[in-house]
């Protein structure tokens, strides 16, 4: 017999329905007010941002009617300047600049300028001598910084342009470019009313913190750095062009200036010049040595004599430097890059897999832990300078920033070439070029702009950047002075000048990163061919578009082997 299904009586249907009803009821009323939220939010931003705005507007007001210019006055040719607001502005700084040459200004100062009708002339001695037709007058502008009744501060500069200055310029350095760039702190407080506030780290660890963002007050203005970081960064929308007139460009060295650009844009105002060169001990090392094999020989000889603890000192590190070990590789046969047309490396041919490089790359192995011992991870750079300073080693392969320490430390030293091995081309090492880049995210542009491309490259200013960090500047009239008084700086911009300028591909970062782990493993001992198969795939990972060499065997005897890309000083 079938037995009926019990549905349940009628009140308990009745209240299952008004649950129902009312929980969609409460969903659709959730849903209804999510949607009013959504709205009143979007009113509220936008109301926001129109408060924003009009606070902006009122802000900006009084400093709007605040300009100044280059004119004929009724003695001469000087600067204008006009108050056309209600009330006065004060801490006035009137600059005139000739925008082709830094070296070109003269300082206004003024306490207050006071409502006026009309404007108020300022003789300038840089009007002497020029005729009222103003043709030899057209290039000099007139900046003029000031503070509003309100106590803000404001530039409008040599183009007119009006930006509200934060209190700070923010400049991230390493130590040793953020001490020499804070002698300038004081002046430029007193020129500008703008302090300078310094971020230091590891020039490494700068470009990585930048690509990887910064927030807030900690977004730099200004970064120091060298080129090779140009097409990263510039493709990544992290530093913007500067706009310098020719003959502004033509006062730095014309290699300063293609360092700092990228797809035809200037990215960065170049500074000063480097490279890895070979400095000498002459009182354990009298003579430039001619070869690699001799310089071995008598850094090896003065170790076991007792003199020296090294026979030569490299900079090496927990993950290595390829900058310092390319001359070695360069000097044993091997090559990176190919060349161009003009002579110039072309990271479209990479040599890492060529026979000459893969037998350079055995010989450098050579000089670690599986061969002679003299290429060690454990010297790093503080302890190779240490080792140089001390009067220990022979022979460092180092940059410039050497230089002040060995100095300070007593050591007689001169500047040369890293030599080849016997049979080999002379080196020609990477140039690198630091300049200041200006990034897209800085809160204070306008005088970051005018700090690096009209404060830093006055040639006083630049003549002072050597004396506190020695390295050949980039500004012609600067350079000319430092090679005619300083010997060391003149061997070293010698080396710039027989080096070739790194790449500045957006992929560089991949190539050192690269380089530096082969480096270090083969250091270490790790058998030569392994380690360049991994490196050979990291490279054109990073560099998809480069050719690898064919291989070859070996030229017959009596034949003539074809030229290698790298050869050439």
């Amino acid at each position: 017999m079938a037995v009926a299904a019990d549905w349940g009586d009628v009140p308990t249907w009745l209240s299952s329905i008004a649950t129902i009803l009312a929980l969609l009821f409460a969903a659709l009323a959730a849903l209804a007010a999510q949607r009013v939220y959504r709205i009143e939010s979007k009113r509220d931003q936008v109301a926001a941002r129109a408060r924003q705005e009009q606070e902006a507007f009122v802000r900006r007001t009084q400093a709007a009617l605040v300009s100044a210019w280059w004119g004929w006055g009724l003695d001469g040719w000087g600067a204008f300047v006009r108050n056309a607001s209600e009330t006065p502005v004060y801490q006035v700084g009137l600059t005139v600049l000739d925008i082709h040459d830094p070296d070109v200004g003269e300082r206004i100062d003024l306490p207050i300028v006071p409502p006026a009708a009309e404007p108020i002339f300022h003789r300038s001695e840089l009007g002497t001598g020029l005729v009222a037709d103003g043709r030899h007058a057209v290039d000099y502008r007139v900046e003029v910084t000031f503070t509003d009744s309100a106590g803000v501060r404001w530039i409008r500069d040599q183009m007119g342009r009006l930006s509200e200055l934060r209190p700070e310029v923010l400049i991230w350095a390493d130590g040793r470019r953020a001490n020499a760039l804070g002698t300038f702190a004081a002046d430029f407080l007193a020129t500008h009313g703008v302090r300078l506030r310094f971020h230091t780290e590891q020039i490494e660890r700068l470009q990585r913190r930048l690509v990887d963002g910064a927030e807030g007050d900690e977004v730099p203005d200004v970064v120091v750095g060298p080129h090779d970081w140009v097409g990263d960064l510039a493709q990544r929308g992290l530093i913007e062009p500067l706009a310098l007139s020719q003959r502004r460009r033509q006062a730095f060295l014309p290699a300063a200036v293609t360092a700092m650009t990228w797809n035809g844009e200037l990215y960065g105002v170049p500074y000063a010049l480097d490279t890895a060169v070979l400095l000498r001990n002459t009182d354990l090392a009298p003579e430039q040595p001619a070869t690699f094999e001799e310089l071995l020989a008598t850094g090896v000889a003065l170790r076991a004599a007792g003199r020296a603890d090294e026979a030569l000192v490299v900079q090496v590190g927990a993950e290595g430097d390829p900058y310092y070990m390319y001359p070695l590789l360069l000097a044993a046969g091997g090559w990176l890059f190919g060349r161009d047309a003009e002579g110039r490396p072309d990271p479209r041919r990479l040599g890492v897999t060529a026979p000459e490089t893969i037998a350079a790359f055995e010989r450098f192995r050579g000089l670690g832990a599986q061969g002679s011992g003299v290429l060690r991870r454990e010297i790093d750079k503080d302890r190779a300078t240490a080792l140089f300073a001390a009067g220990r080693a022979p022979y460092l392969v180092c940059a410039s920033r050497v230089v002040s320490d060995a100095r300070r430390a007593g050591v007689p030293f001169v500047v040369g070439p890293v030599p080849p091995y016997e049979g080999q081309e002379p080196v020609r090492p990477f140039v690198s070029v630091h300049g200041f880049f200006l990034t897209r995210r800085g809160r204070n542009k306008t005088i970051a702009q005018d700090l690096a491309a009209h404060y830093l490259t006055r040639t006083d200013v630049a003549l002072s950047l050597y004396d506190t960090q020695p390295r050949p500047p980039a500004l012609r009239s600067a350079l000319d002075e430092v090679v005619d008084r300083d010997p060391t700086m003149a061997a070293f911009y010698a080396e710039c000048r027989a080096g070739d300028l790194m790449p500045s591909l957006p992929q560089m970062r991949q190539v050192w990163t690269a380089l530096g782990k082969a480096e270090v493993e083969l250091v270490a001992g790790a058998a030569t061919d392994p380690v360049v198969r991994r490196l050979a795939h990291a490279l054109q990972a990073a560099l998809p578009a480069a050719e690898l060499p064919t291989p070859r065997t070996p030229p017959e005897s009596g034949a003539t082997a074809p030229p290698k890309p790298g050869s050439g000083r």
